[in-house]
């Protein structure tokens, strides 16, 4: 990552947590960061672009932590219960992340499901390596035989990903309090995941 990237991003993230989305401009940004708007410009497109650079960043880093994580409890992963801590593991390890800044990134949850740019698929990556680390814990299961038969652990895995996506996004249209956030999703990764563990206690 540049330095100039690096400052663009620090001053986007700066003024936004202060300012707000809406009430930031460009130009604000640029000079924050100190640089014209023109070699901002050379980093992103417009705005949207910006808040998908800063929030990605820290999403990146969010996603490197949950790798780590489950890693680290892969090895003492025998039962049907730690395979299921495992899931709810990676999933509030996002749901923190959500925490960080809500209004933010549910506009970055909306830009990267909407803005067509090549930050905007940053964020359908991000959300398909969720996906994939949880159907690596989920076909781990099936290999050591703990789940019901003909499970398609790529469907439980993409189920649990668009839980978050719609909590996130239904949290301000229902007045949810954000942080309630990972209350709704652990009941509903809850529904989803444990009935496909024929062994779990319950």
């Amino acid at each position: 990552m540049s330095e100039r990237r690096d400052r663009i991003r620090a001053a986007a993230e700066r003024l936004f947590a202060e300012q707000g989305y809406e009430n930031t401009t460009t130009k604000q940004i640029a000079e924050e960061a100190e640089v014209g708007e023109a070699t901002l410009f050379r980093y992103v497109s417009n705005k949207r672009e910006l808040l998908l650079l800063m929030l990605g960043d820290g999403l990146d880093q969010t996603l490197r932590m949950i790798r780590d994580e489950d890693a680290r409890r892969a090895p003492s992963c025998a039962t049907p219960q730690d395979f299921v801590d495992r899931v709810y593991a990676i999933h509030q390890a996002r749901a923190e992340f959500y925490l960080t800044d809500p209004d933010n990134v549910l506009r970055y949850l909306q830009f990267g499901l909407t803005a067509g740019s090549t930050l905007g698929l940053e964020s359908i990556r991000q959300g398909d390596e969720v996906i994939a680390i949880t159907k690596a814990v989920l076909d781990t299961a099936d290999d050591a035989g703990l789940l019901l038969p003909g499970v398609s652990t790529q469907a439980a895995a993409t189920n649990c990903n668009g839980i978050y996506i719609h909590e996130v996004l239904r949290t301000p249209v229902r007045d949810y309090q954000p942080e309630s956030l990972w209350d709704r999703m652990r009941a509903r990764l809850a529904a989803q995941i444990e009935p496909l563990f024929p062994g779990l206690r319950t």
